[in-house]
C-alpha cells in the first residue's frame, strides 16, 4: 500500500511537502504532471491509495478506476458547470482563464498560485503541459470519464468552507455515493499547504479505520 499524491493545475508535487511529512507511517510516491519541468508519473501498483488535490484527483481517476482507496482534497466531479447544475465555474470563466493564460502564461500561473496561498512559483511554466491541463478541466466529468461513478472503496473527501474556486456543493457531490466527508472551516483551495495538520489527522484516521 502506498499513498499516491497527485497535485492540481498550476502546482507541483512540492505542494504536498507539509502534508506528506505528517504521514510518515505510510509509504508515499508523488506524480509530477510536468507543469514546471519534466513530467514524472510513478507506475501504479495494486494497493495504491490516490491522494488527489483539485484537478489531481480527476487526473488520477482518469488513469485508473481501481484505486484501493481515494482521498479527494478540494476536488470535484466536474469543473465546468453542466446542464444538471454540477460544476465549479461557468464555461465563460474557464475560457477567460484560458485566454489570460495564452496572453501571459507566467503571470497567469503566478496569480493563480498566489490567489490560493501557494506563492508565485519559481521555475518557468511548461506552457504546453499547462494548456493541456486546462483542456482536461474543460472536459473532465467523473460521471462520463469513469466506468462507475462510485462509490469508490473506500473514499474520503476533504472540503474547505471558504474554498473560493470549488463550491461546497461541488465537493459534497463526491461523497454522495457513500464516501466520507471531512469539512474544514478555513483553508481555502489549498488545504494540503494551508491546513496540513487537519488533512493529515483526517487522512491518518481514515487509513487506520480501513486497516492500512
Amino acid at each position: 500500500m502506498r499513498l499516491y499524491f497527485v497535485h492540481g493545475w498550476a502546482f507541483g508535487p512540492e505542494c504536498f511537502d507539509a502534508l506528506a511529512a505528517l504521514l510518515p507511517d505510510w509509504p508515499q510516491v508523488r506524480a509530477d504532471l510536468g507543469f514546471f519541468g519534466p513530467a514524472r508519473t510513478p507506475a501504479f501498483l495494486p494497493g495504491d491509495v490516490l491522494v488527489g488535490h483539485s484537478a489531481g484527483f480527476g487526473w488520477g481517476l482518469s488513469r485508473r478506476a481501481d484505486w484501493a482507496g481515494v482521498v479527494a482534497i478540494n476536488a470535484f466531479a466536474r469543473f465546468v458547470h453542466g446542464g444538471d447544475g454540477r460544476g465549479c465555474v461557468r464555461p465563460a470563466e474557464l475560457r477567460a482563464l484560458q485566454k489570460a493564460f495564452a496572453r501571459d502564461p507566467a503571470g497567469c500561473v503566478a496569480a493563480f498560485r498566489a490567489r490560493h496561498g501557494g506563492g508565485g512559483g519559481g521555475a518557468p511554466p511548461n506552457v504546453e503541459a499547462l494548456a493541456a491541463g486546462l483542456e482536461f478541466l474543460a472536459r473532465w466529468d467523473i460521471f462520463r470519464s469513469v466506468e462507475s461513478a462510485g462509490p469508490f472503496a473506500p473514499t474520503l473527501v476533504l472540503v474547505s468552507e471558504d474554498d473560493d474556486l470549488v463550491p461546497l456543493d461541488a465537493s459534497k457531490n463526491l461523497a454522495q455515493s457513500g464516501g466520507e466527508l471531512a469539512l474544514s472551516a478555513t483553508g481555502g483551495h489549498g488545504l494540503p499547504w494551508t491546513a496540513p495538520e487537519f488533512c493529515a489527522a483526517t487522512i491518518g484516521n481514515f487509513l487506520r479505520r480501513h486497516g492500512w
